[in-house]
């Protein structure tokens, strides 16, 4: 989608202070696509320097697999920054078990409807509980260190002792896009105080010889500082197996996490 078609569903509703997003009719296949709408959500409501309650439109949405993970956690950063209160309607049978379920697994509230009319009728009553000098006050207040864009790709699953990065996308040109990738990953990991297991996703990324060099540096650094063990899984670019030689590489995320689960056994 182009910038145009981003914008045309993510809509502001001032007088209700609700933010529209709208995901009608679109298959997310692969955290790439995941990433770039999210990124331009980010771009969108930051720039209104407000908070807003949220209305989700899952109308024939789907939401394969291979995209959960990135789309939970990318849901689940924007809420914490920005949100007064989410609602979510018109969900399909199969991706409103599957957010019932997240919802169980990461103890929030799915507040899902059969329409957008309940929808928005939820949202006025949560807005109507909220004395109108305590609204104020909590719309003019910004989000306290909003997660970058890189940092929301890099994603704990404390259940694994895994930190996954999701590098889909990516073109590493310059030393500089290496290094800002990698400082996102440390920023992150580096809270926790332990060595984890990295699993990293390569699909569609591009690592040019200017940026080469760095990259090995880097990788290097946090395998020693950071890693238990590093997989990386889509990596099919020939160039890129060069780079990430000696690396334990395999062809799907299943096969990786497989790996990861006989590692943790081993231990």
């Amino acid at each position: 989608m182009t910038k145009t078609d981003y914008n045309a569903r993510i809509l502001f509703h001032a007088d209700e202070q609700i933010m529209e997003i709208d995901f009608s009719n679109l298959t997310f296949d692969r955290s790439k696509k995941v990433n770039a709408f999210y990124d331009e959500i980010d771009k969108r409501i930051e720039a209104t320097r407000q908070k807003w309650f949220f209305l989700v439109n899952y109308l024939n949405c789907k939401i394969m697999s291979e995209a959960w993970i990135a789309f939970a956690h990318r849901g689940k950063v924007l809420n914490i920054g920005y949100s007064l209160g989410s609602v979510r309607f018109a969900a399909n049978p199969d991706t409103w078990e599957t957010i019932v379920e997240k919802s169980r697994e990461e103890h929030f509230d799915p507040n899902l409807f059969p329409s957008r009319e309940a929808a928005v009728a939820d949202l006025r009553r949560q807005r109507a509980k909220i004395a109108d000098a305590d609204f104020a006050d909590m719309v003019r207040k910004r989000p306290e260190a909003p997660t970058r864009p890189d940092e929301d790709r890099v994603m704990i699953h404390g259940d694994m002792d895994t930190v996954e990065v999701d590098l889909s996308g990516y073109t590493f040109a310059s030393s500089a896009d290496v290094n800002r990738v990698f400082d996102a990953i440390d920023a992150r990991v580096g809270e926790t105080g332990r060595k984890w297991y990295f699993m990293m996703n390569f699909r569609d990324t591009e690592i040019l010889p200017d940026a080469w060099y760095r990259w090995a540096v880097r990788s290097r650094r946090l395998g020693t500082e950071r890693s238990l063990a590093t997989l990386r899984y889509n990596l099919h670019d020939p160039a890129i197996q060069g780079v990430a030689s000696g690396a334990t590489m395999f062809d799907t995320r299943d096969a990786a996490l497989q790996r990861i689960t006989d590692l943790r056994a081993k231990a």
